[in-house]
């Protein structure tokens, strides 16, 4: 009886190594990488679909127009005519949709700028210039990056450029105007103190008496 326990363990001794070693293949091979989805040409399946597409519409074209009697001659004709008239709605489709992108494009800029405009009078008072000098000045200045992404403007961009064509353009700040009105008192046009001409409206007897 002890021979034969010992005769059966050592069969299952034995028979342990190859079921690890087995075991152990198998983890290894499901911890590899799956290498076969690495290889897929998904252009190409693309190209397979876009030519059975292609094949399909054939055949549908076809059996339609077999339908109708028409010959070979016929069938081909009608078949090119009808694949033409398909590109052309396709290219004016894709042209209205470009059109309107553009369109679209076109008003949000208008919009931006004039908010842009509409802002720069804020700042009539910090550049020291006038209202009706400011489409002159807006015109001048480098608008291009006064506004964000989103369209707000960038208040601080916007004065700045205004303030660099006012300091290459200095004429465009307000010009401090004489006062105009009747001369009172000494003329110190030529630095002397003489009355020659005061209260002279062109009366004689207004003009005063020179003193000998």
């Amino acid at each position: 009886m002890d021979g034969d326990n010992n005769a059966n363990n050592n069969v299952n001794n034995n028979s342990n190594p190859n079921a690890q070693s087995t075991t152990g293949q198998q983890n290894n091979n499901a911890n590899q990488p799956n290498n076969a989805s690495n290889g897929i040409d998904y252009n190409k399946i693309q190209e397979m679909i876009d030519g059975r597409n292609a094949k399909t519409e054939d055949s549908v074209l076809k059996s339609y127009f077999q339908k109708q009697g028409l010959s070979a001659e016929e069938m081909e004709s009608a078949i090119n005519a009808f694949k033409t008239q398909k590109a052309n709605q396709a290219n004016a489709q894709n042209k209205e949709l470009t059109d309107a992108q553009a369109s679209l494009q076109k008003t949000q800029l208008e919009n931006q700028r004039l908010k842009v405009e509409k802002k720069a009078y804020d700042f009539v008072d910090d550049l020291n210039v006038d209202n009706k000098t400011m489409p002159y000045l807006l015109k001048m200045a480098d608008l291009s990056k006064c506004t964000d992404k989103d369209g707000n403007v960038l208040e601080d961009t916007l004065k700045a450029a205004l303030q660099k064509v006012i300091d290459d353009v200095p004429g465009l700040k307000k010009q401090v105007q004489g006062t105009v009105g009747i001369t009172v008192g000494a003329d110190t046009n030529n630095g002397t103190n003489s009355n020659n001409g005061v209260f002279d409206f062109g009366f004689t007897g207004v003009r005063p008496k020179k003193q000998n």
